[in-house]
């Protein structure tokens, strides 16, 4: 039964690790773009009058606080990003349970074993579901979420 969990496990490690190496790259290219922009436009800055009233203006507001924080993606993005993982481990989950009940040649430990992990998956998936789901209720009452966001800061612009 555990021998048959092995391979699966070992895909899912090296999956991870390849995901979490592509993502730290993309992540660091990001960070590295972002810097050499940031530089080249404060070189083109020539006084510290010119710095004084670009850094007054909103988007010298906005260049300010990027150089001291990381953008982060708005509750849209996230929120989204939990729909997806959730119906892809959702529907991983029935299809495992119809490989189990449905294949009449596997061993009754093996089926036990992927209903098993079926269980976890589709549990994962529907609790990715619920999450995004309750997410995007609350952002809406906190008003994060109207239909009108700054696209830089991913925050809520007031209408008039």
């Amino acid at each position: 039964m555990l021998d048959d969990l092995i391979p699966f496990g070992a895909f899912a490690m090296v999956s991870w690790i390849f995901y979490l190496v592509v993502d730290g790259l993309r992540r660091w290219h990001q960070q590295r773009t972002l810097g050499l922009f940031q530089a080249k436009l404060l070189d083109k800055i020539g006084t510290v009058n010119e710095l004084g009233e670009f850094l007054g203006t909103d988007a010298g507001g906005r260049f300010l606080k990027g150089m001291t924080s990381e953008v982060t993606s708005g509750p849209q993005a996230r929120i989204l990003r939990a729909v997806q993982s959730g119906v892809v481990l959702t529907a991983l989950g029935i299809g495992l349970y119809s490989y189990g009940w449905f294949t009449p040649t596997i061993p009754h430990d093996a089926i036990n074993a992927i209903n098993a992990v079926a269980t976890i998956l589709f549990a994962l998936g529907v609790g990715f579901l619920a999450s995004a789901g309750l997410s995007y209720r609350l952002s809406r009452h906190m008003g994060l979420i109207n239909g009108h966001e700054d696209r830089l800061t991913g925050r809520a612009v007031p209408t008039a």
